[in-house]
């Protein structure tokens, strides 16, 4: 069943903000390499966030998300672009397979 009455705390909500939008300042003057960066750190924040409210496929995506983000995106600070690319793929793959199993999950309940 897909809980749509889940939502971040005003605090968490704020941090994520907070993080989005100073990032964003950063990148002003910061190189462009640091925007994959902090898109990344955004994403990891969030996952770290919504974890404990998530179950199931979502739950599992979450937490590996958030053990091996930070150990892939370290890899960008060498010279390992084309791993952290690939891990990117992938994750994106497997968030997707998620997102597509939802949606039919939907549907089905309208049906």
């Amino acid at each position: 069943m897909i809980s749509t009455n889940v939502s971040l705390t005003e605090d968490q909500a704020i941090e994520l903000i907070a993080y989005i939008l100073t990032s964003a300042q950063g990148l002003l003057k910061e190189p462009e390499h640091y925007a994959v960066l902090r898109v990344v750190s955004a994403a990891d924040r969030m996952a770290a966030m919504w974890a404990p409210r998530a179950s199931g496929e979502l739950a599992a995506f979450l937490e590996d998300l958030g053990q091996r983000m930070p150990v892939e995106a370290a890899a960008t600070q060498g010279d390992d672009i084309t791993s952290f690319e690939r891990y990117l793929g992938q994750k994106i793959d497997e968030l997707a397979r998620i997102v597509k199993q939802r949606e039919f999950a939907e549907s089905d309940d309208d049906a």
